[in-house]
Parts: structure tokens; sequence; C-alpha cells
């Protein structure tokens, strides 16, 4: 009897309580739609309203959480001061507390990894491979290639996964043919970094074939032939090498250097030497040596080049977790990677560490007076400054060196050099743009800027490259071929010769 009694005390004083599958489902399916929405929402945007939505998908989660396990003492309360006869057992509001926050945790947990194995399935799916693969090989004379056709994979994650092949000369373009291009024909080539490599995106939808591809359906006539030339993280004066073992071979009517705003500081050997993590004074590419009367000579790629020593420091637990779980992950890989690009670091330890490492070397002593390393990107937006360190003036001097040698080398060919300036050298004034034009002007360069014939045709900037990469997208690529075209139409002479080739 005694016990009917607390038991229909206990019915009496939690009536009104949620029901306990309606507090469990309540509590679980709010928290878990909340905090995966409010995760997808910032990451999809780098925008504060994005964030804010993270923060306030996990105050809901908590209130979810918590909210049914508080209202049973609540109700319990209420019941209590209704009825001053009653005399609740203390224990069944709090066991009643327990169960609903132990089932509200545990459908949550069920729910987030159900989600998880979801993403996890979907990204496994979807996702054509996680890791790039970008062999390089050292060809004597021209320093680091591509090995000669072979697969080349790359991916940022997030918006390309792209597989190549190289041709037998080590670039991932389509065969050269040098007798298919010996008969009478405008012969244009193209040279660059990885704008020119162009690794990011399928080989048809590269520069050079949609120049040739445009070039034959509105300037028939001049038969025009392209060919390419490039490789990642290089300037111009490593770039020389690629026009003396290949380009020349194919005896070009017109040359095009692709610009980009790496190109200023890849021209300097420390600098060059700090990204790439390398000793300067061995580099593995053509590069430039000061004379004692300060102008400037050629030095060739160096076979025995060696790596700077990098930061050596314990990971710590949670970085050690982070990186099992995104080595076995493929959602986890994207959610970081996704994570990393809108947050991305004030310092690039490496870039620190193989900067300050450089300084130590004999003759590189002054390398880091008037300027302090941080990330890549800053020092070479640093061109834009009207005053520059010694390191950057020499940069500057060494590009135009770099400039000096196509010159005499297309002259002594009889060839028209042009520089192609990527979008990334901004628009007509700005001052990284002028210090191109000014250097190209001096040298009597016509110079063809992407960026404002972008603007002319009324396309955005940010539609020419990738999302998360600035990198030519197949649209870029396009908006070259045109820019290129464009300078040809006006200037047809450059091909005049080409009948008597």
């Amino acid at each position: 009897m005694a016990r009917d009694e607390e038991q229909d005390t206990h019915e009496r004083l939690t009536e009104g309580a949620p029901a306990r599958a309606s507090d469990r489902a309540f509590g679980a399916a709010l928290a878990a739609a909340l905090a995966v929405i409010g995760a997808i929402a910032c990451l999809a945007s780098a925008q504060t309203l994005s964030a804010w939505l993270f923060v306030i998908s996990g105050a809901a989660l908590a209130v979810a959480l918590l909210t049914p396990g508080l209202l049973s003492p609540l109700n319990a309360l209420r019941a209590r001061m209704m009825d001053s006869t009653a005399t609740p057992p203390p224990h069944y509001a709090f066991r009643r507390i327990f169960v609903i926050i132990w089932w509200n945790t545990l459908t949550l947990a069920a729910g987030l990894l159900l989600v998880g194995f979801t993403a996890e399935a979907w990204f496994r799916l979807n996702t054509p491979f996680a890791e790039s693969r970008l062999p390089t090989v050292f060809v004597p004379g021209v320093g680091l290639l591509r090995p000669t056709e072979t697969e080349v994979r790359i991916t940022n994650g997030l918006d390309f996964w792209t597989i190549s092949k190289t041709n037998s000369l080590g670039f991932l373009e389509r065969e050269t043919e040098i007798a298919a291009i010996a008969a009478p024909a405008c012969r244009v080539t193209i040279i660059g970094d990885s704008f020119v490599e162009g690794k990011r995106v399928a080989i048809e939808e590269k520069l050079q074939v949609r120049f040739e591809s445009l070039a034959s359906f509105e300037l028939p006539e001049l038969n025009v032939v392209a060919a390419a030339f490039g490789f990642g993280g290089v300037g111009q004066i490593n770039q020389l090498a690629y026009y003396d073992h290949y380009a020349r071979r194919l005896r070009p009517n017109m040359v095009a250097l692709v610009f980009t705003m790496n190109d200023f500081a890849e021209n300097h050997p420390a600098m060059l030497g700090a990204f790439r993590g390398i000793d300067p004074s061995r580099l593995p590419f053509v590069s430039a040596e000061k004379n004692e009367d300060g102008t400037w000579r050629l030095t060739p790629p160096n076979a025995r080049f060696s790596p700077l020593p990098a930061p050596q420091k314990e990971p710590s637990l949670r970085m050690r977790v982070r990186n099992f779980a995104m080595k076995n992950s493929y959602f986890v890989r994207w959610f970081f990677t996704k994570r990393d690009v809108l947050t991305p670091n004030e310092k690039e330890e490496n870039f620190v560490a193989w900067s300050e490492a450089i300084s130590r070397l004999p003759g590189y002593e002054s390398f880091l007076e008037g300027w302090e390393p941080t990330t890549r990107q800053d020092a070479h937006l640093a061109f834009n400054q009207e005053e520059l360190p010694p390191a950057f003036q020499e940069a500057i001097e060494i590009t135009a060196f770099a400039l000096d040698e196509f010159v005499d080398r297309t002259k002594r060919d009889g060839a028209q050099l042009v520089i192609l300036a990527s979008h990334t050298m901004g628009p007509s004034g700005d001052p990284l743009f002028e210090r191109l034009a000014d250097m190209a002007r001096e040298r009597g360069i016509p110079v063809i800027n992407q960026y404002d014939y972008i603007a002319r045709q009324g396309g955005k900037i940010e539609d020419a490259r990738f999302a998360h990469d600035i990198h030519w997208n197949a649209q870029g690529h396009q908006w070259a071929a045109e820019a290129l075209l464009e300078w040809l139409r006006d200037n047809p002479h450059v091909c005049a010769d080409a009948d008597a080739a």
C-alpha cells in the first residue's frame, strides 16, 4: 500500500512534464540538426554572420540537451506548491534529471556518429583522390621539371581534383612535334610558372590550347600554333632555361612571358630558397649572382641542391590526433582544409625559419635587412610598396636582368617578346602592375594586362580563379587566351615571316 501511495504521489508531482520519448527526441534532434547546420554554415563562408550561426547553434545545442532535465524538478516543485500535503521523495526528481540527460547524450552521440559516417561515405564516394602527387626530376642545364610521360595529381581538397600526364619533355602539355610545326605557321610559345603549367585544369582547358583554338577560328590565315613551357614556383630568371632548351627549337614568331605577382620575389635566389627550403647558393634552377661591379650574371642549375633545416618540435597531443584523423578521414581532411583556408596562420613557421637560416649563410647576412618574414604572401605583396628593403630591391634588379636576357635572345632569333600580366598583377595604375610596366616600357616589351581585359569584358576577377586558390580556373585560362589573341589581332605583323619559314 505504501508503495502504491508513493508511486501515485510521484505521478501527481511530475504531471505536465514531457514524456520520456519526447524528451530524448527533442534534445537529440534539435541539437544534432543545429550543430551540423551551424558548422556547415560557418565553413561555407568567411562572413561574420556564418560564424555567429555556429555560436548560436552551439548554445541551442546546450539548451536543447539540458531543458528537458530542468523541466522535471520545476514541474515537481510546481506540483508540490499546488498540493501542500505532497511530500515527494527527492530521489525521483534527481533520477528523472539523470535519465533524461543520459538518454539525450546517448542519442545525440549516436546521431552525430551517423552524420559523421554519412559525411565520410559521401566524401569518399565523391572525392577522386585525397592527396596530390607532384613528382620532380633534375634535368641537367634546366633544373627541376616533371618526369617525362608521368601522371601528375593535384587537389586542394576543395575546388579541383585534376589528373594530367606530362609529355616527352616533362611539361603538362600536349606532345610538341617540332616537325609538325616546321611548315609555314605563326608559332607562339608561352613561358611561365604554375599559371602556365596549369596543373589545376585539364590540358584542353589551358591557355595555349584555348589560344590556338580561338586563333584558328578568328585568324585562320595566320595558321597559329602554340606551345607552353611552365613549371610551378619559378621566376623569369629560372625560365630562361625553358627558352634555351625547348622554346627556341620551335623557331617562335612570338614569345609570351606570363608574369604573376610571385615572380619578382622568385627571381631572387635567397627568396626562392626561403620559399622552397633550399640553400640559395645551390639552387636546382638557373639563377643569378651579383658581380663585384654590381651587375648580375647567370648561374647554372645545381644538381647537388640541399634542403634547409625545418623547425623541429614535438607535436602536441591535439595536433597528433588531428594529423591522424586527417590522414585517415576524407571528411576530417575537408573540414580542416576549409577551416585553414578561412583562418590562415599569421606566420608560416617553415618560411620564417628558412629565411632566418639563409641570413646566417655566408654572403646572405643582409638578407633580412629592413623586413621581417611572416608569410610567403606578405613577401609577394611587399612589392606594392614604393620603398623596398635591400633584398626586394635586388629582386627588382634581377627581374630586369632576366628581361634583358629574354630581349637579347628573342631579338637574336627574330621573335617578338610580349608580357602577359596575369590578373594577380592588378589593374593599370596599381603599384605592382606599374612596377612591371615601367620595366617593360624601358625595354620596348609590350604588356598585355589580363585584369584590364576582364574588366573591359564586364567580367569579375574572382571568376578567373578558384574560390580557394589564386590560380586560373578554366575561365581564367580562357580570358588569358582572349587577351593574348586580342593583341595578336592588332599586331599580325609578328607573323609576317610565317610563309617564309
